[in-house]
């Protein structure tokens, strides 16, 4: 039997920031106080030459090292792109040596990313217009989130993933929704476009910089997921005790230990797997897929239900067999 994920590898930054030595630096910030919550010991940051790009050529490299199969089509989903333009796909493309007829395109989205990235790359296997789709995480944000700002500064780590998905025998099901009322709860200010189209000609563009209403995002996670998440159970015709295994986005242990006990997950089905990884947005949930698999948690056969969940504030589900 066929299955739609066939691989998966990931890349981290060497370069680690401990948020408890950090806290003996900045005892102000409390850090070892809320490691209850966040979940969070060791950070990943990309170093200062370090692009999206090459994280994303890093993660994909190790996933096509092993096979002779090349991917006709390359999905690159990022919201921390080092240009606006030319796509991070096209680079990517010439980067990994793939053929100039490869599909390229990115997608732009962050913790809910992977789900969407996912439902794509099955919806141009089952149309037939790929056959083998490298689907790509990566993100900087160690680059776009201020040193002083302790709420993403102890959360976020940079990283990158590369899936490599095939058409399945069995189809997944998919769920997906938006809240764009509530876009502003995440942001990065200082980026885009608008940035030169909306500065005085004599006033310097200030550097990005990414911004986070903490407790206005758990409020929408704790008053949406759990619901939203039973509503792709419904759809499959499933409920809790069918899946083996949950893989949300990993943002942080307090928001997942809280998902887990309002939906009654029993204990060991849920992954939460942030302690030496961070939350690493769109990358967060292949990663912590493949940790699963090298731990064993995970095993060939498994019902697995993934969940993401963030910036947009969008969200988006799949129910597939590992």
């Amino acid at each position: 039997m066929a299955n739609l994920i066939s691989r998966i590898e990931y890349y981290l930054p060497e370069n680690t920031v401990d948020c408890l030595e950090l806290d003996r630096e900045k005892p102000d910030w409390n850090i070892a106080g809320t490691f209850a919550k966040t979940g969070v010991r060791l950070l990943h940051h990309a170093a200062a030459d370090e692009s999206t790009l090459d994280m994303a050529c890093k993660a994909a490299s190790k996933a096509l090292g092993n096979t002779d199969e090349i991917p006709d089509t390359l999905i690159v989903c990022t919201q921390t792109p080092d240009k606006l333009l030319p796509h991070c796909s096209a680079m990517l493309q010439e980067r990994l040596g793939l053929p100039k007829s490869t599909l390229c395109f990115d997608l732009n989205l962050g913790c809910s990313g992977y789900g969407y990235g996912v439902s794509t790359a099955y919806s141009y296997l089952e149309a037939g217009l790929s056959e083998k789709v490298l689907l790509v995480t990566a993100d900087n944000y160690s680059k776009i989130i201020r040193p002083e700002n302790k709420k993403c500064f102890i959360l976020f780590s940079d990283g990158a993933s590369a899936t490599i998905l095939e058409k399945p025998t069995q189809k997944p099901v998919f769920l997906f929704g938006t809240d764009g009322a509530r876009s502003q709860a995440v942001v990065c200010e200082n980026s885009g476009i608008s940035v030169v189209t909306g500065a005085k000609a004599e006033k310097p563009i200030e550097k990005p910089s990414f911004e986070m209403d903490g407790y206005g995002v758990f409020l929408f996670t704790l008053g949406t997921i759990p619901s939203e998440i039973q509503k792709l159970l419904a759809k499959a015709d499933l409920r809790i005790d069918d899946i083996d295994l949950f893989v949300m986005h990993q943002a942080s242990r307090y928001v997942l230990e809280s998902i887990k006990n309002k939906l009654g997950i029993p204990e060991g089905k849920m992954v939460v797997d942030l302690e030496e990884v961070g939350n690493t947005t769109s990358s967060s949930i292949p990663i912590a897929l493949k940790r699963a698999e090298e731990s064993g948690k995970l095993k060939s056969g498994d019902r697995i239900l993934i969940f993401g969940f963030g910036i947009g504030l969008s969200w988006s589900g799949a129910i597939f067999v590992w």
